[in-house]
């Protein structure tokens, strides 16, 4: 089960990784539009490398089952390089067997390497959120908020 940079040709899985993802939080109530999710990915891979990174956890045929998308960022009040978490997911077949911790002490390590000084990992899916909230803070994470949203939005068609 490994850790790895994605590729380009990992793109697909990960969109599809994105649609698995999306129909099961929140964010069904949203349009998904499969070509969006491909052209940020991409960008993120191509253009974004200095301040971007996206890792996959593979299983032991090679098919991607996770990933993790995080950005660098230098914090509005300091210098120092904070990093955030934007997509952090495990195929739901495949949670409780590692991945996940794997995906975030890889990405940890990368943070580490880059002198990062603060993760942001926020739970904004709604689904299990108590679940994986106690796993942040077992593996030392603080909870410092919360999240809120408020649709104003129209249903999609």
């Amino acid at each position: 089960m490994p850790i790895r940079f994605a590729t380009l040709q990992d793109v697909p899985a990960l969109v599809e990784l994105g649609r698995q993802m999306h129909a099961i939080t929140r964010f069904r109530a949203l349009r998904f539009d499969g070509e969006q999710v491909r052209h940020a990915l991409e960008a993120a891979l191509t253009k974004g490398q200095d301040r971007y990174v996206l890792l996959v956890a593979a299983n032991a045929q090679g098919a991607v089952v996770g990933g993790l998308l995080a950005v660098l960022e230098r914090h509005l009040f300091s210098q120092q390089l904070t990093a955030s978490i934007m997509h952090y997911d495990v195929l739901p077949q495949h949670r409780m067997g590692g991945y996940g911790l794997r995906l975030l002490k890889a990405f940890e390590q990368w943070c580490k390497n880059r002198a990062v000084v603060e993760i942001n990992f926020g739970i904004n899916s709604g689904v299990e959120t108590d679940r994986v909230g106690r796993f942040a803070r077992k593996l030392g994470y603080q909870k410092t908020g919360e999240n809120y949203v408020r649709s104003i939005g129209t249903d999609p068609p």
